[in-house]
């Protein structure tokens, strides 16, 4: 039979260091390393989210449609595509505006046109297909698959801030004056 040594009693009193009057090597500063530096310091240009380069897009956009003051049923139309696409699908939705853009009404022309307008610039620089495409719905009937689902996805979110936007600034031609 092996004996084990017995252990030390702990005969410290509560409340008292085990570590004092140890002498211990002196602990060197941590170096700075280059990321920790640089993260201290505040960038020139200040570093976006994906949420917040969406609203100044949507805020842009609106604010230079307000000035124009020709925006015709656009608040009607940013309102209902996003129940469009969910019904339909972003191509669909999409074509339905292009095609609302070439009426011959004004109000449904002007609303139409620029409200596609502007879904087709944002998606278009977010293509993360093959490519630099022009037009949106080129992209999308010649792109994959994966890369329509996040196109539309995309789509939704820009839309929650155009609709925000377009609601809070730009009057629907029923509210009048």
């Amino acid at each position: 039979m092996v004996k084990r040594p017995k252990k030390k009693k702990n005969n410290m009193k509560p409340g008292t260091d085990p570590h004092a009057g140890r002498k211990h090597a002196p602990v060197a500063a941590p170096a700075k390393s280059p990321a920790r530096q640089t993260a201290m310091q505040r960038p020139a240009q200040p570093v976006q989210s994906l949420a917040q380069k969406r609203a100044k897009d949507a805020w842009t956009k609106i604010a230079a449609a307000q000035v124009e003051n020709d925006y015709g049923n656009y608040v009607a139309y940013v309102k209902s595509l996003p129940a469009t696409i969910i019904m339909s699908g972003l191509g669909q939705a999409l074509a339905m505006l292009k095609a609302g853009a070439s009426k011959n009404n004004d109000d449904v022309k002007n609303g139409s046109r620029i409200l596609y307008q502007h879904m087709n610039d944002w998606l278009c620089s977010k293509w993360t297909g093959n490519g630099n495409p022009s037009d949106i719905l080129e992209a999308i009937t010649e792109g994959h698959e994966t890369d329509y689902i996040k196109a539309q996805a995309e789509a939704m979110e820009y839309l929650e801030w155009l609709k925000k936007f377009a609601v809070a600034f730009l009057k629907s031609p029923d509210e009048g004056d």
